[in-house]
């Protein structure tokens, strides 16, 4: 099975390199694009799996970015991340399509879990990560 591909659209440079450095240590492959002009090429270019959007990427709002991403893959399970925990904000994205809402500071296994839980629902397969086994023994 190929692995799989997160786009990460985020101008925050901290943020990029936290998550991308995160995703592929755990099997998983990267691209970034810190605009939307680039995150639209790249979809249009790359099959993609899920993608991760700030609220906000160089002064354009990421519900404008959401919207554009769920033209081109209407199905892609999109996470948004926000330097803000707002309500309001947290439901204008899940209406417009969002599956995740997460504010920063972000937590590592939580948001591999997230991406293993949106994964499994989507494509109903494992993540590149190593399955437990388990055995049962016999009385």
């Amino acid at each position: 099975m190929p692995p799989v591909r997160i786009l990460i659209v985020e101008d925050e440079r901290q943020t990029v390199d936290a998550l991308r450095d995160l995703f592929e240590q755990n099997g998983y492959e990267t691209e970034v694009a810190l605009n939307k002009q680039v995150a639209l090429a790249i979809l249009q270019e790359r099959k993609m799996d899920l993608a991760i959007i700030s609220t906000k990427v160089q002064e354009i709002s990421g519900l404008e970015i959401l919207y554009e991403i769920k033209k081109i893959i209407p199905n892609i399970p999109i996470i948004v991340v926000s330097d803000q925990k707002s309500k309001r904000i947290e439901s204008s994205f899940m209406k417009a399509g969002a599956n995740v809402f997460l504010a920063k500071p972000l937590e590592s296994l939580f948001v591999l879990q997230t991406i293993e839980n949106l994964l499994i629902a989507r494509f109903a397969i494992a993540t590149p990560k190593k399955t437990k086994s388990y055995s049962k023994s016999k009385k």
